[in-house]
């Protein structure tokens, strides 16, 4: 596992930090301590952006990186999606959709990842999806007497761009786990000896 060995620069531990901050929010959100709870999920996605950032201005890119970052994403909104369930049980269709979406791509990127595949960063439509996730929770935390049929179709959206993404990603998935044409090469020939 020397491919993972932890690198202490920047880009990481603000992935580090987005993870520390799960808790913080949870304990304010259920506090109803609202302003505060807004304020640590903004903080975190600043701290989002910017690892991205620096990583790449920097040359900071790491491979454990690769897998922080997105890991720190995933816990992000699963932990956000959890606490806005309790309140609005209109939402656990979407946390239905996250939590299998999620548990597909860490087992797919595991797999890749075992196999030596190369770590890809994130697509376009990978960030649209959690950029709308990311308003439209942070939307929900704030407007605390959404009407329900607004609520209803953000969350609509919200799915629709995450199953989307879903499926984009899973194209991807299978055109790298599909054995190149020398390596079927290689295999038939090792199957004829």
């Amino acid at each position: 596992m020397e491919r993972l060995k932890f690198v202490w620069n920047i880009p990481n531990t603000l992935s580090l930090v987005r993870i520390v901050l799960l808790p913080v929010f949870a304990v304010l959100y259920f506090n109803e301590h609202v302003v505060w709870a807004v304020v640590v999920l903004l903080l975190s996605g600043l701290t989002d952006l910017l690892d991205g950032v620096i990583a790449r201005r920097f040359h900071q890119i790491t491979e454990v990186g690769k897998l922080l970052d997105p890991a720190a994403d995933k816990l992000t909104q699963v932990t956000v999606l959890m606490c806005l369930v309790v309140q609005y049980p209109a939402l656990i269709p979407l946390a239905v959709i996250c939590l299998t979406k999620e548990i597909l791509q860490a087992i797919g990127g595991w797999i890749l990842f075992s196999k030596n595949a190369t770590i890809r960063g994130s697509k376009w439509f990978g960030k649209l999806s959690t950029a709308l996730f990311y308003a439209v929770m942070l939307l929900i935390v704030v407007w605390t007497d959404m009407p329900k049929t607004v609520l209803i179709v953000l969350v609509a959206l919200v799915a629709a761009t995450m199953l989307f993404s879903f499926f984009k990603y899973m194209m991807i998935y299978l055109k790298i786990r599909k054995p190149s044409k020398d390596e079927q090469a290689v295999s038939a020939e090792a199957k004829q000896n």
